[in-house]
């Protein structure tokens, strides 16, 4: 349209990220923007909103770059609902789903993020994003599963007790979280400021040994993204770090972190080789046979079945689905079917041979036994102990 530009146009103009752009279309912020279709267009004439957003003065970003906010990191639909004295909170939403991210500064060029999602997976994008190579990011995944996508379209995917580190030139371009929910922690480390942040301490500490060049250079080894598995050390030093957070001592989660660097550089613990990276077709396919298991959840599948359907060799598949959600498949979906079970019985006045039936048992001593392994206790006694008064009465034929 005449005497309209698009997002990028305005965002080379205006020296803002397009993310940040579209998130002030979207909040009504440039008058005369105009939704057509999936594209916004933005009068050619339009002036620069002032920026309203809460800001710290003095303190430079820990990311030499322009605009790198916390919007950047986890979308735009991401507000700041807490400031407290040693954190900030905020709550970020995506699609259905809602996540809550507590971020401390631990030191200079140095924050410490705790996530707690519920959601499919975090949409945005960071390749208009012009990181600094002298940027380490740390991401822990305390539970549930991490799925990272690249811009190759390689998949690789974190479970509960890894790690992972990487430079911003290998930074996944889409988070996701298979299992619906996530809980986890990211250290972001800008070196240059991080490593003057080190010197200052040694006024108090003497000579510390955390050299973040060594660590970058040690570990990522030009790889620029490596995993460690679960280990009893990492465990000891993560786990305090996530019961720390219930008491917001702020020295103490110096410390942690202080520890996590030591542990990273002189540990003999190598990176884990076992770190596949799974082909995107093979990805798409997995899921698109989990959402056709789910919406079929009465019907049982073979495995074989699955992979003729869905045009994935069995081996590929198999290996593929227990990296995406950590589990085989007839596990995934007996696990499932239990959820859903438990939903009906909270939400519904169904029988439990009834309930047992949608979800795919035809024999209800088999389907208690199951529900019984999975959440310790039988459909009955479920029923009455989760559901309002009114509704406490025993549905089982």
């Amino acid at each position: 349209m005449e005497n309209y530009v698009t997002i990028q146009e305005i965002a080379g103009k205006w020296n803002l990220s397009p993310r940040r752009v579209q998130y002030l279309c979207k909040t009504d912020r440039i008058p005369g923007a105009q939704k057509t279709g999936d594209i916004w267009l933005i009068p050619a004439d339009a002036s620069k909103p002032a920026d309203m957003r809460i800001k710290k003065a003095v303190k430079e970003p820990a990311f030499p770059t322009d605009d790198l906010d916390i919007e950047t990191l986890y979308g735009p639909d991401t507000r700041q609902i807490q400031e407290r004295h040693v954190c900030s909170i905020y709550q970020t939403r995506h699609g259905n789903g809602t996540g809550i991210i507590t971020k401390y500064d631990v030191f200079p060029g140095i924050q410490l993020f705790y996530q707690d999602f519920h959601l499919d997976s975090l949409d945005y994008s960071r390749t208009d994003q012009d990181f600094s190579k002298n940027v380490i990011t740390i991401n822990h995944c305390r539970l549930g599963r991490f799925e990272a996508e690249f811009a190759n379209g390689e998949f690789i995917y974190l479970g509960e007790g890894d790690l992972a580190m990487n430079l911003p030139e290998k930074a996944p371009v889409r988070n996701a979280f298979p299992l619906s929910h996530f809980h986890g922690v990211t250290i972001t480390i800008s070196i240059e400021e991080a490593a003057k942040g080190m010197k200052e301490l040694e006024t108090v500490f003497g000579e510390i040994p955390v050299h973040f060049e060594a660590l970058r250079d040690r570990l990522l080894k030009g790889n620029e993204f490596i995993i460690f598995r679960s280990s009893p050390a990492l465990e000891h030093i993560l786990g305090e770090m996530y019961e720390e957070q219930k008491r917001t001592r702020l020295f103490y989660l110096k410390l942690k972190v202080l520890e996590l660097f030591f542990y990273l550089l002189s540990s003999n613990q190598e990176a884990a080789d076992d770190r596949p990276y799974f082909n995107k077709n093979h990805v798409l396919a997995v899921k698109a046979m989990t959402d056709y298991m789910v919406k079929n959840i009465n019907r049982h599948f073979t495995s074989e079945e699955l992979s003729l359907k869905f045009g994935i060799p069995l081996t590929s598949m198999k290996k593929c689905f227990k990296g995406i959600y950590g589990m085989p498949v007839h596990t995934y979906m007996r696990e499932y079917r239990v959820h859903v079970a438990a939903d009906l019985l909270r939400q519904t006045n169904l029988s439990i041979a009834e309930i047992a039936e949608q979800v795919g048992y035809s024999n209800q001593s088999k389907f208690t036994e199951t529900f019984r392994r999975i959440l310790n206790v039988s459909p009955v006694e479920y029923r009455n102990n989760r559901c309002p008064d009114g509704r406490k009465k025993d549905f089982s034929d």
